[in-house]
């Protein structure tokens, strides 16, 4: 029989092993598309090439929210103009119209945030005339703090949008749901609602601060006589557009 010590040590080896297959074959079911049919069945469909983690929280802690997406559009670019290339002009039925707005001199922007390697805004819309602005502001090291620290809770009561109901919302992406928080905001002198939802991106499991991250927001303006729950299902509709498919995933 082994010495007690040898046996302890045996132990933990084995434990070790265990964890390191478990997170192997996570990384992989993440890492590697899923066919959508095999045998002799319809042709798959194309793969998406991009794989991203998302989440409703990020910095200090990772939720039990988190997501694994794919996606047709590499979103790991360094800057503005890099983004600004990468993003299609057309995503599923939202076809982008006026330029893009590099907001990294806004003065908002540049105090809350200092300088953002990524900050760009631009506007889709549908066929119906439906309009939304995606923002994505992205940093890296320890000024991806201030994503998490200025959040549309804290940055719109500034200019006069009085916040209205604030909530984490789920919806659906293919069989698998992706969480994102939601906002509605009142702006004070003209009565406009404004509904954002917002999340954060990582391209890697790790989650290393010093490999950046975006803040992804939908900014969509209620019209008069609609719904909230209305124009949030077109916001849903879009983000469905961006990341058509979840991976399994379970951290934890």
């Amino acid at each position: 029989m082994l010495p007690a010590a040898r046996r302890h040590l045996l132990v933990i080896a084995l434990l070790l092993v265990a964890v390191i297959l478990t997170w192997g074959q996570r990384w992989i079911a993440a890492a590697n598309p899923i066919p959508a049919s095999g045998g002799d069945g319809p042709a798959a469909a194309p793969a998406l090439p991009y794989t991203y983690f998302v989440d409703v929280e990020g910095w200090y802690r990772i939720t039990p929210y988190e997501t694994v997406v794919r996606s047709a559009y590499d979103l790991t670019a360094g800057s503005s103009e890099a983004m600004a290339a990468a993003l299609p002009a057309a995503v599923g039925d939202w076809r982008q119209v006026g330029e893009d707005d590099y907001v990294g001199d806004d003065p908002g922007v540049v105090f809350y945030l200092g300088q953002p390697t990524v900050a760009l805004q631009r506007t889709y819309q549908d066929g119906s005339g439906r309009r939304l602005a995606l923002t994505i502001l992205g940093n890296s090291g320890k000024d991806s703090f201030l994503l998490f620290s200025h959040t549309p809770e804290t940055c719109y009561p500034g200019r006069l949008w009085q916040a209205l109901a604030g909530r984490r919302e789920s919806a659906l992406l293919d069989d698998r749901a992706m969480s994102a928080q939601y906002l509605l905001s009142q702006q004070a002198q003209t009565g406009e609602r404004l509904i954002v939802l917002y999340w954060y991106l990582w391209d890697t499991p790790r989650r290393d601060p010093e490999e950046g991250v975006l803040s992804m927001r939908v900014n969509l303006f209620v019209p008069p006589g609609e719904s909230e729950e209305a124009v949030l299902a077109w916001g849903w509709d879009f983000i469905r557009s961006l990341f058509p498919q979840t991976v399994p995933w379970e951290r934890f």
